[in-house]
């Protein structure tokens, strides 16, 4: 080969019309497969991050299907905290100090002894008798003794409360039971750490409607989450007034248990 060619297809193509495509194909086909091999070995690598990717998506998807919702209602109470007994007390006897035998002195002077005070009984004794001689009176003065009258003690008590009546036409929501169920779920806060844990299900409060419908003892009978439970009592505490409820005619002071519900759709979203 003529060292003046550069490749073969110099070679092939000396005598020939060079502007032709055959020969374009042919000089620029190296450099057309250095360009698609690499191409191809992009589009590989780009597949097997893809797939990398996809399959770490899918572990993480399968974690969080995983989780456990813990129903705080249902688990044990912890154990009771024992109490420390403290040690009984000592008590320190103290003996008096005993005085030694004193000499008595020898006077010449006549030692007075002391009156005897007279016992109760003989107190009575005195008192009884018509010329009774008690100190401070003359004798043959009698002290006449006067009795206070007695003190009545006069105690009222407080009027009866109603008690509530359980057998009775319950309280009713203004409106029913659809208009109740429209206000819950309007005025409902789904409490964010339910949400991100998926607790759903229903606290059922229970609260007594006085005479007037106002709303009062409100109490949780069945519980679901701490902040669940709290979102029911603010729901049932902030209501308006209901129709309360009746016995033979006449309006009573009534309990009434309402089940209010925590329900989310398929997302995660409050309903």
């Amino acid at each position: 080969m003529n060292e003046a060619y550069h490749n073969w297809d110099d070679a092939v193509f000396e005598y020939r019309n060079k502007d032709y495509g055959a020969y374009v194909l042919r000089y620029s086909y190296p450099s057309h497969l250095t360009v698609s091999a690499l191409i191809v070995i992009a589009l590989f690598l780009l597949a097997m991050l893809g797939l990398q990717l996809f399959k770490e998506k899918q572990t993480q998807i399968s974690t969080l299907k995983k989780i456990i919702i813990i129903d705080y209602a249902k688990l044990a109470s912890p154990p009771p905290i024992e109490q420390i007994k403290s040690p009984p007390k000592m008590t320190v006897v103290v003996q008096k100090k005993i005085q030694k035998y004193v000499t008595p002195k020898v006077t010449v002077e006549e030692v007075k002894e002391e009156e005897e005070m007279p016992t109760i009984d003989e107190v009575n004794k005195n008192l009884n008798t018509p010329n009774a001689d008690i100190q401070g009176t003359g004798e043959g003065e009698v002290m006449e003794v006067i009795e206070p009258p007695p003190v009545e003690v006069v105690v009222e008590a407080p009027p009866p409360e109603p008690e509530p009546v359980v057998n009775v036409k319950p309280p009713e929501f203004p409106g029913g039971d659809k208009a109740l169920a429209k206000w819950l779920s309007s005025h409902m806060e789904y409490p964010p750490v339910a949400t991100r844990m998926g607790i759903q299900g229903v606290v059922i409060v229970e609260f007594t409607v006085d005479l007037k419908g106002k709303i009062s003892d409100v109490a949780v009978v069945q519980s679901l989450h701490k902040a669940c439970d709290n979102e029911a009592i603010r729901l049932v505490k902030s209501m308006p007034a209901w129709m309360p409820g009746e016995s033979n005619g006449q309006k009573v002071v009534a309990k009434r248990k309402l089940p209010v519900p925590f329900v989310l759709d398929n997302s995660g979203r409050p309903k």
